[in-house]
């Protein structure tokens, strides 16, 4: 052991003295590596200990401690961030703050439609919470699943199929607990306005709230965010067309229908063949050659399961009025560039599920299998949490936990990283893109899954699993240069992430970068220490480069 390595071991386990004394052994328990040290990306840190506070007063106190001692900490809401790391930090030697208790949701105006969380309130936690107090509202879900944070999913930038797609767009106020444990309050709040603060994302002023999504100048203890309303009809659309090279025509439509019927139609999703696969069937591991399916397999798949080249799922959100002119809207657009275009809501879906229990056994399971499909999609749309897209995560690896038991992709054994590139809605440039994610998967035992999902009329956000064996450590170390191969075939061809796992926060540390100094000049000044979250979007830089 080295002198400095011997000294920083006699801090961190000062700091944890002191984190006992004024938390309780209950509060401070070394890492599990169940709960904190597996990921499905397959990176391990080394975790001194998980420190566990219940209130805001707690984290300014452990951030005092770990300043006075120099301990780095890694805020985490519940560590459910699969695909990019789950609970690890970006470097070794971090303790965990694990706000997975501060679990409060106040000040919900049901009335104006706004409501303060804090980090440990999830998906399911706020759907009950809105059902209990009559709160007629959407839940900003996304596919990871009921458990995972309301709060770190919007400071991540996390987004959905709701009407209000951006989540981070929709924090209205924030409230932060400074690396120095001083309070930070959005301006409006400090001067006496915190109801309209509440009301109005951009406050008055320099807008500072932004500098605590994707970076690390401090531990976020609430956030207020708006909430969409249900609206009196939710209508999910499929679509489909069974040659690829119908792709660059669907493309420009696709961005049409956004700019007709905005408001109404808020994100489409388009999935190639073998995405959709990877939810209708189990991986056939006896086919595939070198971890990867042939061409000829996934074709064979594809026409046993009635599965097209590319599918569209959208839902319109509106009055029954505008939902029937939605719908002649789609009709015509897409129908020229479709083969197939349906509509689906609950009524039919309950329809299809009393057809089914009198038509033969054989049929009536495969009827029955689509219509809970179905049902699951459509519970999303309608902002209720559910796991049906969390399977994905186990296609390659991984064991599914028993029936009614909950999904955690890391505990469970799943190998999956999230490469999640911005592409622009235009028919060449997707062309591109696909060429150049079916190019490098295959070369590292990858399947290329694609998703591509409108972020705006303008841009599509892709979201490809890089699924791997996790227990093979060979795998794994080709499903992580995979992601490194694409994002430099990305970088080169302008198809660069919207998010970073933690052990990809590298790409950001560009020598020069107007960005990277001043987001490292900013750091410095307010933890110069770096002892908040060392690494995670804001690159480490050594003062004489600041």
């Amino acid at each position: 052991m080295t002198l400095e390595s011997s000294l920083n071991s006699t801090c961190i386990e000062s700091a944890i003295a002191e984190w006992v004394t004024i938390l309780g052994d209950s509060k401070v328990i070394a890492a599990n590596s169940e709960d904190f040290g597996a990921s499905t990306i397959g990176t391990q840190r080394s975790i001194p200990a998980v420190l566990r506070p219940e209130n805001k007063d707690e984290i300014a106190a452990i951030l005092e401690i770990a300043q006075r001692w120099k301990v780095s900490v890694y805020p985490v809401s519940t560590g459910n961030n699969w695909g990019y790391g789950s609970a690890n930090p970006v470097e070794d030697g971090c303790v965990i703050l694990d706000l997975s208790r501060l679990d409060r949701i106040t000040d919900f105006d049901a009335e104006l439609g706004v409501v303060t969380v804090e980090p440990g309130v999830t998906q399911g936690a706020l759907r009950a919470f809105l059902d209990s107090h009559e709160g007629n509202y959407l839940v900003p879900v996304t596919g990871a699943g009921p458990s995972c944070s309301i709060l770190g999913n919007a400071l991540e930038r996390g987004y959905g199929i709701t009407p209000i797609t951006d989540h981070f767009a929709a924090v209205t106020k924030i409230e932060a607990i400074l690396p120095d444990g001083s309070v930070y309050r959005t301006p409006l709040s400090e001067l006496g306005g915190k109801e309209v603060d509440g009301l109005f994302k951009w406050g008055v002023g320099p807008y500072l709230d932004g500098l605590f999504s994707q970076g690390n100048f401090g531990v976020v203890v609430r956030i207020t965010i708006a909430l969409a309303p249900v609206p009196e009809t939710v209508t999910a659309f499929f679509f489909s067309t069974k040659d690829d090279a119908s792709l660059e025509a669907l493309v420009p439509v696709v961005r049409a229908v956004l700019r007709a019927l905005g408001g109404s139609v808020v994100a489409i999703n388009l999935l190639n063949s073998q995405r959709m696969l990877s939810m209708m069937a189990p991986f056939p591991e006896d086919k595939a050659v070198n971890g990867v399916l042939p061409a000829h397999e996934i074709e064979r798949l594809a026409n046993s399961h009635g599965i097209p080249a590319w599918s569209g799922v959208g839902a319109i959100y509106a009055s029954k009025e505008v939902a029937g002119a939605a719908r002649r809207t789609l009709r015509r657009l897409l129908g020229p560039v479709t083969d197939r275009l349906v509509f689906i809501n609950r009524r039919r879906i309950n329809a299809a599920r009393t057809v089914a229990r009198v038509l033969p056994s054989r049929l009536a399971t495969k009827i029955m299998g689509m219509a809970d499909t179905l049902s699951g999609a459509l519970d999303i749309m309608h902002g209720t949490p559910n796991d049906v897209a969390l399977a994905l995560a186990y296609w390659r690896s991984g064991t599914l936990p028993a029936a009614g038991q909950p999904k955690n992709p890391a505990r469970d054994g799943c190998g999956l990283i999230w490469f999640a590139p911005l592409v622009p809605i235009r028919g060449t440039d997707v062309r591109r893109y696909i060429t150049m994610i079916e190019r490098i998967c295959p070369q590292y035992g990858v399947n290329p899954l694609i998703t591509l999902t409108t972020i705006n009329d303008r841009c599509f956000d892709s979201t490809v699993p890089l699924l791997f064996d996790r227990t093979d450590a060979h795998a794994t170390a080709r499903a992580n240069d995979c992601y490194r191969a694409l994002c430099e075939a990305g970088q080169k061809e302008g198809f660069l992430p919207y998010r970073l796992n933690v052990d990809a926060m590298g790409i950001l540390n560009t020598s020069g970068c107007a960005f990277t100094r001043l987001a490292s000049q900013l750091k410095a000044a307010v933890d110069p220490n770096y002892i908040l979250a060392p690494g995670r979007y804001v690159p480490r830089i050594e003062r004489s480069e600041v």
